[in-house]
C-alpha cells in the first residue's frame, strides 16, 4: 500500500489540535542531519534541534489546524506534499480569523513510517484587505465580507 498523504496530514493536525508536542515530533525526522525547515515568517533555516523546541509551543496554541492537500508526488521512498495549512484563530478582540500557510513537505516514506525531513512554509496572501496580523497570511475575520 502506498503513502496516504491526506491521512498523514490529518494525523499531524490532530496532534496539534490535541496540543501534543511529543506526538507532533513523531511526524518529523529531527535527528536526520539533512533535516531543515524554512519558514518565510522568520527568514531562518531551522535544524532538527531548534524545530523540536519550537514544537513545544503547540502546548499553548489556541488555534485549530487542518490541511487542504493540493498534490502529492510519491517517488518511492520520498513523497513531496503540497498543501495549504489552515489554522483557525480565535482572538477575543479581533474575533475569528484564519491563517493560511503554503506548506511543501519532503516526507521519507520508508520502513520506519513516514517522517518529514525537509519543509518550507510561507504565508498565503489574503485575497481581501490588508492582513491584520503583520502579513501572516490571515484571511481576516471569518464570515465577514
Amino acid at each position: 500500500m502506498g503513502f496516504d498523504a491526506k491521512d498523514f496530514l490529518d494525523r499531524y493536525a490532530g496532534a496539534y489540535n490535541d496540543r501534543d508536542p511529543e506526538r507532533m515530533r513523531t511526524f518529523f525526522d529531527l535527528s536526520d542531519e539533512r533535516f531543515a525547515v524554512f519558514e518565510d515568517f522568520t527568514g531562518d533555516l531551522i535544524d532538527g534541534e531548534a524545530y523540536s523546541a519550537m514544537l513545544e509551543a503547540a502546548f499553548d496554541a489556541t488555534g485549530r489546524m487542518s490541511f487542504e492537500l493540493l498534490r502529492c508526488d510519491d517517488f518511492g521512498g520520498v513523497a513531496v506534499l503540497h498543501a495549504i495549512q489552515k489554522v483557525l484563530l480565535e482572538d477575543v478582540e479581533e474575533g475569528i480569523g484564519e491563517a493560511r500557510i503554503r506548506a511543501t513537505l519532503w516526507v521519507k516514506t520508508g520502513e520506519d513510517g513516514p517522517r518529514v525531513v525537509s519543509a518550507h512554509f510561507s504565508a498565503v496572501p489574503s485575497a481581501g484587505g490588508e492582513c491584520g496580523m503583520g502579513g501572516c497570511g490571515c484571511a481576516g475575520p471569518v464570515g465577514e465580507d
